[in-house]
């Protein structure tokens, strides 16, 4: 019985704040675009975070947008003369040019051909949440992390993280410091369990309440970051109606997904850039496939993403 009463002492509580005002961080980003080999299948990438074998939609940002590493486990839409892409920040490019991208091979494919090797693009941070399919923020310890010596990382974020700080015994909260391979380090430790607080670039706050330190695997909070309604970048289908532009809906969606106009050429694709199918109409199924990311390429040479769920 005592030692239920333990375990239960730590069980975590987590609560939210939200600044009641936020801003959409979208301003244009003009530069070029390259590609490498990217960092799929392990942590090699500067921001430290894994990338799952197979996953190419990632990139390195330049010096400047990488920003110390405050623009990791962000995702930014790449436009390029084929179309468009959303990829993950997961590494820097130390001899980019400021607003140059360098993003993997399959991922530059879809905004431009290869052959060109660099281009000249546009981008913007968007959300994640297309690409996170409804993941929470975890909370990542770097290993030798102590009570003397403490690394936090946050992983599965859908904006970019500005500040992290911690709670004092006087109930203050203490700014930590974000090293460049994105882990904010508290040199002499933060007692377990603690109460953290992380701030997105948009301004809203989430704190995270009784953490215990673990080094064997990631702690998932169980919340998010939101997106005000005017920086969201998923339409909505009466706004569909009134564009003129080719949109596709609903997105996300489970089965049947739609294009806003009759009799267009499509290729359907994965995320590795495998061509899934092929047609020529306004309705595509998607309903045997697993779920994810998924891209349309279109006759006018756009590329548009959907989300499977």
């Amino acid at each position: 019985m005592k030692s239920y009463i333990y375990i239960y002492c730590f069980l975590l509580v987590v609560s939210i704040i939200k600044t009641s005002a936020q801003e959409c961080n979208n301003d244009i980003h003009t530069g070029e675009g390259t590609f490498y080999d990217g960092v799929a299948g392990g942590v090699f990438g500067n921001c430290s975070l894994p990338v799952a074998t197979g996953d190419y939609m990632h990139c390195a940002l330049n010096n400047i947008d990488y920003d110390s590493s405050n623009a990791c486990g962000s995702c930014i839409e790449v436009t390029g003369i084929k179309g468009s892409v959303i990829l993950n920040v997961v590494d820097r490019c130390p001899e980019c040019a400021s607003g140059d991208v360098d993003m993997t091979m399959d991922a530059f494919a879809m905004i431009a051909e290869v052959i060109d090797g660099r281009v000249p693009i546009s981008w913007k941070f968007v959300p994640c949440e297309t690409m996170l399919n409804g993941e929470t923020i975890k909370i990542n310890f770097k290993e030798g992390s102590s009570e003397f010596w403490t690394a936090i990382q946050f992983r599965d974020i859908n904006h970019a993280i500005s500040k992290m700080e911690y709670q004092l015994p006087d109930n203050t909260w203490k700014n930590t410091n974000r090293e460049l391979y994105n882990f904010f380090i508290e040199t002499s430790g933060i007692p377990s369990p603690m109460n953290l607080r992380i701030t997105s670039i948009l301004g809203e706050e989430l704190i995270f309440e009784n953490i215990v330190l673990n080094l064997n695997e990631d702690f998932d909070t169980g919340l998010q970051f939101s997106t005000p309604e005017e920086c969201n970048q998923i339409l909505s289908i009466p706004e569909l109606n009134t564009s003129g532009e080719i949109m596709l809906y609903p997105n996300p969606t489970s089965s049947i997904i739609h294009l806003t106009e009759n009799a267009r050429k499509w290729k359907l694709v994965n995320s590795s850039g495998k061509t899934l199918d092929q047609g020529f109409g306004k309705e595509i199924d998607i309903s045997s496939y697993s779920n994810g990311i998924y891209y349309l390429l279109l006759e006018e040479k756009k590329t548009m993403k959907i989300v499977k769920r």
